[in-house]
């Protein structure tokens, strides 16, 4: 479920959005922008967003973490660009995203604004490599306070972006993310890297013959990955040491 981070009015990087974007109001809802199964069962819906829709919630939002994020996603090299940052916040209001003030501010709120904190505010940044023999893909994990994202890439620059799972804790949710790419990819490969502070190691992690794991650690410039077996305790253990927990 989509958990925002109530109501404030940012005034930080005011001169990356044009006129008359001038001042950020984020009024996040907590679950707001979930919907219902046949049954009456709440359901998460995943939101598509372009890279300069991206780059215009992380200008508007600001926090320690907007220049990390734009990285990690591969945005930073546009985030100073205006047109970028206008067309970006135009696309938010033309498709019901973000409204427009009575002075002229960008106003979001529910699950976008906590799009918008997660990207802006993550305390941690995890980066998964999901191989296979045939592809390779990516999920990066955004943990900020009181929201936390999965965000998974689209063609042309854009990512889905969902809220993580709130029934399990972070690493715990991190395993079944890294066993629902092995189990359906029993051939592949997933790294585990937390953004920042891995210096470009990373958890390997493949799924043994007898059912368990192999875990290793991947060293920058080298192609050679020494491994050790382990069941699902030594690969939780890896991992909140990945994410430093």
């Amino acid at each position: 479920m989509w958990k925002g981070t109530g109501s404030s009015v940012l005034r930080r990087r005011v001169g990356w959005l044009p006129a008359p974007c001038r001042v950020a109001s984020v009024q996040a809802e907590t679950e707001k922008g979930a919907g219902t199964t046949a049954g009456g069962e709440r359901t998460v819906e995943e939101i598509g967003l372009g890279f300069a829709e991206l780059l215009a919630l992380l200008a508007l939002h600001g926090g320690p973490s907007t220049e990390g994020t734009a990285e990690l996603l591969g945005l930073l090299d546009y985030a100073d660009i205006p047109e970028v940052l206008s067309a970006g916040a135009s696309a938010l209001v033309a498709r019901g995203f973000a409204d427009v003030g009575g002075s002229g501010e960008l106003l979001v709120e529910g699950p976008v604004a906590g799009i918008a904190t997660a990207l802006g505010d993550a305390e941690r940044r995890m980066n998964l490599t999901l191989e296979s023999p045939a592809f390779s893909d990516r999920i990066v994990l955004l943990e900020a306070p009181g929201v936390a994202v999965l965000m998974r890439p689209r063609a042309y620059g854009t990512w889905w972006a969902l809220p993580q799972r709130a029934d399990l804790p972070p690493a715990e949710a991190t395993l079944q993310l890294v066993a629902g790419h092995l189990g359906e990819q029993p051939r592949g490969r997933v790294l585990v890297e937390r953004h920042g502070v891995g210096q470009g190691y990373a958890l390997s992690v493949r799924r043994a013959d007898d059912g368990g794991w192999l875990l290793g650690v991947k060293i920058p410039d080298s192609a050679e990955i020494p491994e050790d077996p382990g069941d699902d305790v030594v690969l939780l253990t890896a991992l909140r040491a990945v994410r430093n927990d």
